[in-house]
């Protein structure tokens, strides 16, 4: 369950960044567990994001912070920890190394080895990597200044099922969570605290932890350790009662990698909360970025953490050509003109929300006094255009 990052482009970018995210240790419960830590020089409005990027099985902190994220979230806060080791215990005779793994629940039962029955299997049983995770939060909300309604979680394979666990128990600390080839492990209740927006990202293809059932192969039996790809989104979805038809967005398909990406983005238009599926048609258990592929995962997780999400192409092209924005810059009032009635919002430059309106007609005056000077965007149906506040 873990991918090693070795693609030029990441190795390029390796050398320019790593300065920027800075190894950390943490005694937590009698354990020196450890993270990397990137913070931002600055941040517009002062506050800042915090997203946690898990690993996958037997992968290490320093090796998934080269992912990079900052690359698409400059002024947020990145922090990367490192899971524990896991061993499994054979017939009570020997232990088996498994790893750093999460207690994200993920495990199977009956589980044979070498003609054996061997019970059920679950990793890490115990080890409180929630608390972890909580307390170096606990830790960036006592030193820095944390916008504690814009944190969020993001995990590929094991760290996406860590990333359910989180999204499950800490809805009230958690804004959003993306899980990449990883879904809800079997001894993980669904016994969620509150609603949250959910992305997941799956491959038909993925050969670690199957589309359909979250195969798991194990000494060459496949066994199931979490829900499959459809059936994960499909509880999210129902939890939030979002609407039971999505809105599609098919990904331009420019690149030769022989793979298709295609959103199903699913809403409650009363509560806001929203589920994303990205399926990946053809596609492995592999984190894809821009250089090959027509999707760059770091871009579409942060499109839908700061909820800017892709639309169809058709809904943009009927608002596309009739928007603007005037004065801009502006200083107390800005002016937006559409074509028709339509949901408006602002997101400051770190992707924040701080402006939700419903135009009347088809000029609306928005009120901006309260907002600090700086680069912002207005949001109409999904397109953004740029907005500078000057005084």
């Amino acid at each position: 369950m873990k991918k090693i990052f070795t693609i030029a482009a990441l190795a390029l970018c390796t050398l320019a960044l790593s300065a920027q995210h800075v190894a950390r240790t943490m005694n937590f419960e009698g354990t020196s567990r450890k993270y990397m830590e990137y913070i931002p020089t600055s941040s517009p409005d002062g506050s800042m994001p915090v997203v946690f990027l898990l690993h996958g099985l037997g992968d290490n902190c320093n090796n998934f912070s080269n992912l990079h994220f900052e690359r698409v979230a400059p002024n947020w806060i990145i922090i990367t920890p490192e899971a524990t080791e896991a061993t499994i215990n054979i017939m009570g005779m020997y232990s088996m190394n498994a790893g750093a793994a999460w207690a994200a629940g993920v495990g199977g039962e009956n589980i044979s080895y070498s003609g054996f029955n061997i019970g059920n299997i679950e990793l890490n049983e115990g080890v409180n990597d929630e608390g972890f995770i909580l307390a170096i939060l606990d830790s960036l909300e006592n030193n820095f200044n944390v916008d504690t309604d814009s944190v969020f979680v993001a995990g590929f394979s094991m760290g996406g099922f860590m990333s359910n666990k989180m999204a499950v128990k800490h809805a009230d600390r958690i804004k959003a969570i993306a899980s990449v080839s990883g879904t809800l492990g079997h001894f993980q209740p669904f016994e969620p605290i509150g609603n949250i927006n959910t992305m997941h990202i799956h491959g038909t293809s993925d050969e670690t932890i199957s589309y359909a059932n979250a195969d798991f192969n194990f000494n060459g039996v496949a066994v199931p350790v979490g829900l499959g790809a459809e059936a994960l989104v499909e509880t999210w979805r129902n939890y939030n009662q979002c609407s039971t038809e999505p809105i599609v967005y098919n990904f331009e398909d420019t690149k030769n990698d022989g793979l298709t990406f295609v959103q199903y983005t699913y809403k409650n238009e009363e509560s806001g909360h929203k589920t994303v599926f990205i399926k990946v048609n053809n596609g492995v258990h592999d984190w894809y970025d821009a250089s090959q592929n027509d999707i760059d995962y770091n871009t579409e997780i942060y499109k839908f953490f700061i909820g800017q999400e892709n639309v169809p192409t058709d809904i943009e092209s009927n608002i596309a050509e009739n928007i603007s924005i005037y004065p801009n810059p502006a200083a107390n009032i800005v002016n937006v003109t559409t074509d028709s009635n339509a949901e408006l919002a602002i997101f400051n430059a770190t992707g924040k929300e701080v402006k939700h309106i419903k135009a009347n007609g088809n000029t609306t005056s928005i009120d901006i006094s309260e907002l600090p000077n700086g680069l912002y965007f207005i949001v109409v149906n999904g397109k953004a255009q740029k907005l500078t506040i000057e005084r």
